[in-house]
């Protein structure tokens, strides 16, 4: 597969962590299954503005996208963890944009095998 062009990811952050290329799929996997649920539990909780949910959805999917080495989206996600712990709103309207970049992307890096760490 020809190389993609990486915007909101850098997958060698993920490819220094797994070690290999069975593992990095594996983990690549993992996003792609699970990232997607906390997402949609994050956008419920702000959707109903609820501070706790925020904080707990938003630092979990904060920990996946900081494997995928997704930097803008992290740190979108550490603004709403701390707006949330502190009880008021915050800025989430890039959230969407940014998620959906970072799953495409990940799934793209499955089978992009010019990835090394």
């Amino acid at each position: 597969m020809n190389a993609v062009s990486y915007q909101a990811t850098d997958p060698t952050v993920l490819m220094r962590l797994a070690g290999d290329r069975a593992t990095f799929r594996a983990l690549a996997h993992t996003f792609i299954e699970h990232a997607p649920v906390l997402f949609r539990r994050l956008v419920d909780a702000l959707q109903r503005c609820d501070y706790p949910a925020i904080g707990q959805q938003s630092h979990a999917l904060k920990g996946m996208t900081t494997l995928v080495g997704a930097d803008r989206l992290t740190a979108l996600l550490q603004a709403l963890e701390l707006a949330a712990r502190a009880q008021r709103g915050a800025d989430a309207n890039d959230l969407g944009r940014q998620f959906m970049q970072v799953l495409a992307e990940v799934n793209a890096c499955v089978d992009d095998d010019s990835i090394v760490a």
